[in-house]
């Protein structure tokens, strides 16, 4: 089994490379299995159109991490790592003393990220989170068994988990680091009502963030970085490289996101419309006024060029 981990900022193509890959034979798409509990609890759909609690595929995932203490009576017991929802909120769940205790546990994170190398392994994570990456190889595993696959996708997003699991099993972890053009999802942002600074904060720290991580924890062997642009405008040269960064050889039937049904866990609409296919979304370049460009240049042209894009 090989795992590949998905990160990136929201609205950078995340759920859309997770399809991708997820349509080799091989391979199979997880979405952002982090909200997997939450998903049980308030009845949302797995893309397979069932509910994610009667899809019997995850059924068949379900009874194999029953010896761990999984039980979709009470998902949350079986501890992954922290994930907030924003749009679909389970408040039986995501109570104001989860969200302390989460600030919490990502403080004590971001100081951690601060530690040099020789330092790091001796302030460990919090409790909360060394169980959950136990229990995430747990369920990769069951996926990969459940589901006869070789190669299991999470596009969790959560750059400081894709490390540890790194570093804790370097044999089978991989990561990629989808990027987008800042300027696509300034406007995606801003077209949904956001003000200019919140369009640009979280592209702008998420990345800055997962660079610096990235590049000091794990060796290049190990991760690949792909803009969203080039799976959107030439997919098959990037599913080539991805298929070549994972161990797989490249079939052409991933080139069609409708070829295969796919059991994903949160993550955009995209999942639920495979035939739309893929399509390359640059409206930025004619949306986008003059002020506007010039906002997002000030604040986030700099990381913009350290991405590749000019």
């Amino acid at each position: 089994m090989k795992v590949l981990y998905v990160c990136s900022a929201a609205r950078c193509g995340s759920t859309l490379t997770d399809m991708f890959l997820g349509g080799h034979p091989q391979a199979t798409s997880l979405g952002e299995v982090n909200f997997l509990a939450k998903a049980i609890r308030v009845g949302e759909r797995c893309s397979c159109g069932a509910l994610v609690r009667d899809c019997p595929d995850w059924q068949a995932v379900f009874k194999r991490l029953a010896p761990w203490g999984f039980d979709p009576q009470q998902p949350y017991r079986f501890r992954l790592w922290d994930a907030v929802a924003w749009t679909y909120v389970d408040q039986a769940h995501q109570t104001r003393g989860f969200l302390a205790a989460v600030r919490m546990r990502k403080s004590w994170m971001a100081l951690r990220d601060l530690l040099p190398e020789g330092v790091r392994p001796h302030c460990p994570v919090p409790p909360a989170y060394e169980q959950a990456l136990v229990n995430k190889m747990r369920l990769y595993e069951a996926v990969a068994a459940a589901w006869d696959k070789e190669v299991v996708i999470d596009s969790s997003k959560n750059v400081r988990e894709a490390v540890e699991l790194y570093q804790r099993d370097p044999d089978t972890v991989r990561i990629l680091l989808v990027t987008r053009d800042g300027r696509g999802v300034y406007l995606s942002r801003r077209s949904s009502g956001r003000d200019r600074e919140e369009s640009v904060r979280g592209w702008l720290s998420y990345y800055g963030r997962a660079l610096a991580l990235l590049e000091k924890h794990v060796p290049a062997e190990a991760r690949m970085q792909l803009k969203y642009e080039d799976i959107a405008s030439a997919p098959q040269r990037a599913g080539e490289t991805l298929c070549n960064f994972v161990g797989l050889r490249f079939q052409e039937s991933m080139l069609q996101l409708d070829g295969v049904v796919r059991h994903m866990v949160n993550g955009n609409a995209t999942r639920f419309a495979p035939g739309k296919g893929i399509k390359l979304d640059e409206r930025w370049r004619h949306d986008l006024q003059p002020a506007e460009l010039s906002y997002f240049d000030g604040r986030g042209g700099r990381m913009n060029a350290a991405l590749g894009y000019r």
